[in-house]
């Protein structure tokens, strides 16, 4: 048996009401689906993080070549080979996410073939279910900034994680948080994403400004590549610092943990290398005492790779009254999660059981959106 086929499907839906975060509004959704198939008809479906066109490219033109023919099960070696084909250039970014697309659907065809779903492939432990932390509060909108009427919602669903994006205006921010927590209550864990969008300075002021409000964490407050402002930020602040969705492997991640920059590291499997390489990571987090809550941001393949991976992530410091881990469940408009399989969505979540990763593909969405 051997790897006959690698397939990608670019997919894109205009939104009604653009989305915004910090540096920009979203005014569309788009992915790159990743489907392989082998001699013996079983195909496995991965999706790669970021620009979906760029990824189709960099998955035709460099990756597909070095896994056509080779055997589906050593996802190892093929993993190392095109890590090592790219190593001159693409150490980070979009190289790594195009690899995580094909590493996450060699998985899907390993559990297929098996009759094993992922998580059991990858030692998970199955829980009754999982929590789901709504990832909304964006600029703009399908709310508007209604911000009381949106608290409102999520927690008539039944939400009690919740996180909010920050980072574009420091004072609106700050008074924005402020009628967020006051309208979700104390009960509901808030977060907040600055997206990159504040200076030390900026983030800084923030954590003061919102001590009191019992903030759950505090994402990307700075831009990536300010290790010393993460730093400064951490030590300035009491609030949990979480960053990592904007790094790659497990070598890019270790300079985030070697140098003490975030209390959360948050991999995400379709960008940071995959699914083994997201539980490298963790393992290593683990190491340093830094537990992983995985960035999840994508289709339904995205969200079903990370409710298989939150079964496999070590558990950094044992306790009783320590909550398990938590899914991202992103609040904007998302047709391709909502609707490419069955998977059922909202503030508890339950792991796909069948094989691979446990969800049917619907070819007719693929088919309708198809760029």
């Amino acid at each position: 048996m051997k790897i006959e086929r690698v397939s990608t499907h670019v997919i894109m839906e205009e939104l009604p009401i653009p989305f915004g975060m910090s540096q920009w509004f979203w005014t569309s959704r788009a992915s790159c689906l990743v489907e392989i198939e082998t001699t013996d008809g079983t195909i496995g479906w991965g999706e790669c993080f970021g620009p979906a066109e760029p990824n189709r490219a960099l998955i035709e033109s460099v990756f597909a070549d070095l896994v056509i023919g080779a055997d589906p099960w050593e996802r190892i070696s093929l993993w190392e080979a095109m890590y090592n084909k790219n190593r001159e250039w693409g150490r980070k970014g979009l190289p790594i996410a195009a690899i995580s697309g094909i590493e996450i659907a060699l998985w899907d065809i390993a559990g297929k073939q098996t009759g094993l779903p992922v998580y059991k492939l990858l030692g998970g432990r199955l829980p009754e279910e999982l929590a789901a932390y709504a990832s909304g509060f964006y600029y703009g909108g399908e709310w508007k900034d209604d911000i009381e009427a949106e608290a409102a919602h999520l927690i008539g669903q039944g939400y009690r994680y919740v996180k909010m994006k920050i980072g574009a205006d420091l004072p609106g921010d700050i008074a924005r948080v402020t009628r967020a927590r006051a309208a979700l209550g104390e009960d509901v864990q808030l977060a907040v994403d600055a997206n990159r969008g504040y200076t030390p300075t900026e983030a800084m002021a923030f954590g003061r400004a919102t001590r009191d409000l019992n903030l759950w964490f505090f994402e990307e407050p700075v831009i990536p590549e300010d290790l010393d402002g993460y730093r400064e930020v951490r030590s300035a602040l009491d609030v949990p610092i979480a960053g990592g969705e904007s790094e790659f492997t497990r070598w890019g991640m270790r300079q985030l943990m070697e140098s003490r920059a975030v209390d959360v590291l948050q991999p995400d499997a379709t960008a940071c290398g995959g699914l083994r390489e997201a539980v490298l990571i963790a393992e290593q987090a683990s190491a340093h005492g830094i537990p992983t809550l995985p960035h999840v941001w994508g289709s339904a393949i995205t969200l079903a790779a990370g409710l298989h991976l939150a079964t496999a992530l070590p558990v950094v410091t044992p306790s009783m009254g320590r909550a398990g881990p938590v899914i991202e469940l992103d609040q904007a408009p998302n047709t391709f999660r909502d609707h490419l399989s069955s998977l059922d969505l909202g503030p508890v979540l339950h792991v796909p059981e069948g094989p691979g990763l446990g969800i049917e593909i619907d070819r007719s969405l693929i088919e309708a959106y198809r760029v």
